[in-house]
């Protein structure tokens, strides 16, 4: 190799060096966006949710902050694959969940062994939180988990139902 290759190939030295600048980089862009996110949140579960979170945790093995993500993920991609229709179901379930909210003490009425009950915080990951945030349901999560859940049921388990008692 003659001293012009050398000149005009770049040294592994900054090739390395280049990799781990972007890579830095990246990561404090990454930090920037996770601080702008709401990564703490206090849901509020009606009964009926309460009983379909146990059945579906049971039958997917998942525990509940996973699922509650999962959950999550599942509206989001329901959304980016069928807008239209998903958004009608939103709309109708966010009803429901209203309506079977208001059936219940409001939490500052409730003993502490019911608030622990129906209501629960938790940190949500970054992505997740983006996908709250595409779905534009940041102030409505628990509506998206009650409209996830409910599909989520529906398509695993009363779907079932429903097939086997036909036969």
């Amino acid at each position: 190799m003659s001293i012009e290759d050398k000149q005009t190939t770049p040294s592994k030295d900054f090739l390395t060096d280049n990799a781990i600048q972007n890579g830095i980089k990246k990561v404090e862009e990454e930090k920037q966006e996770n601080q702008n996110l709401d990564l703490d949140i206090e849901l509020r579960y009606t009964d009926s949710e309460l009983k379909k979170i146990g059945k579906l945790t049971a039958i997917l093995r998942l525990e509940k902050e996973l699922f509650l993500e999962s959950v999550i993920s599942y509206v989001h991609f329901l959304f980016s694959e069928h807008k239209e229709s998903i958004q009608k179901i939103i709309d109708e379930e966010s009803e429901n969940y209203q309506a079977e909210l208001k059936q219940i003490t409001p939490i500052e009425k409730m003993s502490n062994k019911d608030r622990d009950r129906f209501s629960r915080k938790i940190r949500l990951s970054p992505e997740t939180s983006n996908k709250i945030e595409q779905l534009d349901m940041k102030d409505r999560i628990n509506e998206c988990l009650f409209v996830g859940i409910n599909l989520l049921y529906k398509n695993l388990v009363a779907e079932f139902k429903t097939v086997n008692q036909e036969k």
